[in-house]
């Protein structure tokens, strides 16, 4: 097991220490075993003292073997923030998990991801919208996310297995305590193809707020979320708002003001928080997809001026984004803010890339 991932699982332990500020920490001290090497008082300057007391302290090493042997095991991928095959849209987002485990082939390498969210008691009117509206989305090959519960979730689950169609499960349980029971066949069959990811370590006990935080992942993952049904209160309007708060479209299927399932899709669309979903179309449209267009990597454009090694890794991940912010730039090529910032500013010199407002660069 890569040192990194080791000392990263172990720093996503610390009580008190959230994502940006471990981001933060390693950006500062190089890696994650530096920080646990570093003096007290250094990592006071970037946390507080009780956590950079809690850092220092920390004796639970062998917890994170156990839970790697056990991913090895059971043939599960650890994946942290620093991770290639992270999902890079969960960066973008200020509570991302530093550590999620995977099971399944699937790397992130589709950009089009669809959040598919609902009710647990799922109508007949909701179960026919989920599944005639994943298969009109067939022809633009997104992958559809969801949570495995039951209800709307394990129906659109389903609808993109019959069209054979990439799926992602985000679990609220470890892969210790696969929850529902039920859905264990689904379960087998989304990791033919798919993944399902979780952040919680075999040794957890399941817990009902579990299924609350899993919300930002499934939210986070994705370019929109759909909530097909959901009551004035529940799991899927708080999704729904949070991919609202994370800046990501979010709709909602509309129903008669009577029904108690459309309740809550009917007050996010009242509330302008989602848009109305009347078919497939409205997504493709809202989110520039074309059948035409294959969701794949941009290739490499032809330069006529020579970029160092280091140039170059910056110019290749610029490639695949429309812009991006300094310090996203700095954690995917892994070096240090104050060295992207003067090969930054070397490329613009260069007419390779160009800054525009908020800290941000892109292709010129």
């Amino acid at each position: 097991m890569n040192e990194d991932v080791f000392y990263l699982m172990a720093l996503s332990q610390i009580n008190g220490l959230a994502a940006r500020r471990i981001k933060k920490l390693i950006r500062h001290f190089g890696n994650a075993q530096a920080v646990f090497e570093a003096p007290e008082n250094q990592i006071i300057e970037w946390t507080n003292k009780p956590v950079a007391h809690k850092i220092k302290s920390f004796n639970d090493f062998n917890r994170v073997e156990r839970e790697i042997r056990f991913a090895e095991k059971n043939n599960i991928e650890i994946l942290t923030f620093l991770c290639d095959n992270y999902p890079r849209n969960l960066l973008h987002i200020p509570d991302f998990p530093v550590v999620l485990f995977k099971k399944g082939p699937y790397s992130f390498n589709n950009p089009r991801h669809l959040s598919i969210v609902g009710t647990r008691k799922i109508t007949p009117y909701g179960k026919k919208i989920t599944h005639q509206l994943i298969n009109k989305l067939k022809d633009f090959n997104p992958v559809i996310v969801s949570g495995m519960a039951y209800g709307v979730d394990i129906e659109a689950h389903k609808a993109a297995l019959d069209n054979e169609l990439i799926t992602v499960a985000v679990m609220g349980t470890s892969f210790n305590s696969v929850y529902p029971d039920a859905h264990l066949n689904y379960f087998n069959e989304i990791t033919e193809k798919g993944c399902v990811l979780t952040e919680y370590w075999s040794d957890e006990q399941t817990d009902r707020k579990f299924f609350v935080k899993r919300n930002r992942i499934v939210a986070g993952i994705s370019e929109a979320t759909v909530i097909v049904e959901s009551g004035i209160k529940g799991g899927a309007l708080i999704t729904g708002e949070l991919a609202f708060e994370y800046n990501r479209d979010v709709f909602a299927v509309p129903g008669k003001i009577t029904d108690t399932y459309s309740a809550g899709c009917n007050r996010l669309i009242q509330k302008n928080i989602a848009k109305i979903l009347i078919n497939a179309n409205d997504i493709a449209e809202s989110l520039n997809w074309s059948v035409n267009e294959k969701p794949t990597r941009p290739v490499q454009k032809q330069l006529f001026v020579e970029l160092n090694p280091d140039e170059q890794k910056i110019y290749d991940f610029l490639q695949n984004v429309e812009s991006e912010h300094l310090d996203i730039i700095a954690l995917e090529t892994r070096f240090p803010v104050s060295k992207t910032s003067q090969l930054l500013m070397m490329m613009e010199l260069k007419g390779v890339v160009q800054s525009i407002p908020g800290k941000k660069f892109k292709l010129a």
